[in-house]
């Protein structure tokens, strides 16, 4: 090769190079030794444990110092100072990483943690904090390596284990995890708190999170969550083990919500003023209502508005004592609701397959409009009934009963009784054979 066909080999190799974003020329060359990175207004910076550096406390202080940046993890970020991750204008409530009003930050997880490492509940004891007006982005550039990175280590008494949303703050999550995180109050992996919050997943996974209260992986008192594709998985709570909400919008269109616990709602709990829509290829498989008054192993729908339900969503497989639970429609009033619907059809694609059945004092249920069968709708039990009714689709309670046989319960009750009964005539024959004989003698 001459030295022209050199040069020109060289200057291709800088302009193939410079073409790269920021984010990913400092990844491609991280020296060695650095916990992290920050890119504010293009200027990248590593960072050290050291004194003269300041390792991930100082980072996280530095992304705050603009308005928009960018952080890559290179390890573990574990609380080292008591409860706290660090201190300074990055950092609030003693210690909780602060996403502040106004800053828009990206956090590459890059396979590793932020661990706030608490072995007991305190107040405020999320992981992460973000403000009005604040937009949190979470992303995982080396999940597809086997190693996804998470956030970890939130013990609340009051709160969000994992990620506490003001009014008016934003969570979009990409790729990486929120998994172990527990509160005492509401929302153990993401709490939105207001009107204007928003958690949108369009990846990544919330998992093993718990709360004694409501919502084990999201739990909403406001606000919207918007659940594209993802997971959420293994979460507990005493309602809604995977997602709760109070009032605002849960919007599920993909991604799978399986194995999550609860008494009230194993998988998803719609209570009061909160709207849900039901749509794309949403699953939710394998979630559990149990112990005392439980109800509703997958959807328990207790809200005022009608649910809106698309695409082609699979709920199906949820229990509640061992007996099929899907989507229960639940109602604590005599009269039936004021609303002309409970479910509004969005163009339901025919091979969406939900479980359907009614609890508390819920008599019917109307599906419309233009539903033209219950091919979409399968009853969990054998004491509901759908049929077609002046155009509209209606799920209603049979009260027959001939239905008991669809109640696991009720066949174990049956076969006991009818197991005492048949013990009774057998030991009323061997007394009746006994005695026989010995009348006969005496003649």
């Amino acid at each position: 090769m001459n030295f022209k066909h050199m040069m020109a080999a060289v200057l291709t190799s800088v302009t193939l190079l410079s073409s790269f974003p920021t984010v990913q020329s400092s990844a491609l060359f991280v020296p060695k030794d650095a916990v992290a990175s920050v890119t504010v207004d293009g200027v990248t910076s590593y960072y050290y444990n050291d004194a003269s550096s300041g390792g991930a406390q100082t980072m996280w202080n530095t992304a705050v110092s603009g308005t928009s940046a960018t952080v890559i993890l290179y390890q573990d970020w574990v609380s080292s100072y008591g409860t706290r991750l660090g201190e300074g204008a990055g950092f609030i409530y003693d210690g909780v990483i602060l996403v502040p009003s106004g800053h828009e930050i990206t956090i590459d997880l890059n396979g590793c943690s932020i661990n706030r490492n608490l072995e007991f509940a305190i107040a405020n004891g999320e992981v992460i904090h973000v403000e009005n007006g604040a937009t949190l982005n979470i992303t995982d550039m080396n999940a597809t390596s086997g190693k996804s990175g998470s956030i970890t280590g939130g013990n609340s008494l009051d709160g969000a284990g994992g990620i506490y949303v003001e009014t008016g703050g934003t969570v979009n999550l990409w790729g990486g995890n929120i998994e172990q995180n527990q509160t005492i109050g509401s929302g153990g992996g993401v709490l939105l708190v207001g009107e204007g919050s928003t958690l949108s997943m369009s990846g990544g996974s919330i998992l093993n999170n718990s709360a004694e209260q409501c919502g084990g992986a999201v739990a909403l008192s406001g606000g919207t969550f918007k659940f594209v594709t993802g997971q959420i998985s293994g979460n507990h709570a005493q309602s809604g083990g995977g997602v709760y909400a109070q009032a605002g919008k849960v919007e599920l269109s993909g991604g799978t919500i399986e194995q999550n616990t609860a008494v009230h709602g194993g998988g998803v709990l719609v209570n009061n003023s909160a709207e849900l829509t039901l749509k794309g290829k949403l699953v939710i498989q394998s979630n559990i209502a149990s112990g005392e008054s439980r109800m509703g192993g997958g959807i328990l729908a207790m809200c005022d508005s009608p649910i809106q339900i698309g695409g082609k969503p699979m709920i199906l497989n949820n229990s509640a004592d061992s007996i099929q639970s899907n989507l229960v429609f639940w109602q604590d009033s005599d009269t039936q609701s004021d609303l002309s619907c409970y479910v509004q059809n969005l163009n339901t694609n025919a091979e969406a397959k939900i479980g359907v059945s009614l609890s508390g004092k819920t008599k019917e249920v109307m599906f419309a409009p233009a539903w033209t069968g219950p091919d979409c709708f399968i009853c969990d039990a054998m004491d509901y009934t759908l049929e077609n009714r002046e155009g509209n689709l209606i799920l209603h309670r049979t009260s027959s009963y001939f239905s008991l046989i669809g109640n696991k319960a009720m066949i174990l009750i049956i076969i006991t009784g009818l197991l005492v009964i048949l013990a009774v005539i057998a030991i009323l024959v061997l007394i009746f054979r006994k005695t026989k004989p010995e009348e006969e003698t005496e003649e």
